[in-house]
């Protein structure tokens, strides 16, 4: 089994996105992402509902991408050149990556599980809902379980078919980018007890995680936060811009 996250990964730039009630607030941001080795990679970001943009530079060239969770498509557009491919994002993709999911149902991101909710109860001093998730693999079936938090639908505690185990703590509060964040601290402990620790900054406002510090040294964030409407033209394809097909795998 895949483990769960509403994740957005473009260009090498990753942010998890909380999981809880859905957000109107409609903001911009740059994208920071960097690696121990003192690279970095940078993008601009617009976020409107249930669209995003991205746009970022590769071997030296501009580059758009579009998440339209809502027409369930990814557009990726070329200005030097004016054009543009589309593609259909795969069932069970179809979702904001940078919003919260609006329901707590940890099935959403699992569209061929079942999901059971087993009850309630009180982990780490927070109310949460425990469920029970089971797949079918090569004839098995995997079950694990997870105990999501009410208020911020975020899992405080996942128990994996290999005995692995997650669990996340809120440790505090902190101004961060001039923005009021809640700081969690998540520790990975392996079917071996080898463990990891990962720690990440939820915005309550726009119910998203900005920053995230994980192991090895690598970190990725959005900077220079601007809460504000976007201009619906940013997540179109201009009229003048010529529809090419994709190119297949392998090829430039």
């Amino acid at each position: 089994m895949k483990r769960a996250g509403g994740i957005v990964c473009a260009i090498g730039f990753c942010l998890s996105a909380a999981a809880s009630a859905g957000s109107n607030v409609q903001f911009s941001a740059q994208a920071v992402q960097s690696a121990p080795d003192g690279k970095s990679r940078q993008a601009s970001m617009y976020f409107c509902y249930n669209q995003v943009r991205i746009e970022h530079k590769l071997c030296d060239a501009d580059m758009v991408q579009i998440y339209d969770m809502k027409s369930k498509r990814v557009l990726v557009l070329v200005p030097q050149q004016k054009v543009y491919m589309q593609r259909d994002l795969p069932e069970g993709a179809a979702v904001n990556p940078m919003l919260p999911q609006e329901k707590h149902n940890p099935c959403a991101t699992f569209p061929d599980a079942s999901c059971k909710q087993l009850g309630s109860e009180s982990v780490y001093g927070r109310s949460v809902s425990k469920w029970e998730i089971a797949v079918v693999r090569e004839g098995k079936t995997l079950r694990s379980l997870h105990w999501i938090d009410d208020e911020r639908a975020m899992p405080l505690r996942d128990v994996w078919p290999d005995g692995s185990v997650s669990e996340l703590k809120l440790t505090g509060t902190e101004v961060l980018d001039g923005r009021k964040t809640e700081r969690w601290q998540r520790t990975m402990t392996d079917a071996e007890g080898k463990q990891s620790t990962s720690k990440q900054w939820y915005d309550p406002e726009l119910r998203i995680i900005t920053r995230e510090e994980l192991p090895g040294g690598f970190y990725r964030e959005l900077k220079n936060i601007a809460v504000a409407p976007q201009p619906p033209a940013l997540f179109s394809v201009p009229a003048d811009y010529k529809r090419v097909e994709a190119p297949a795998p392998g090829q430039q």
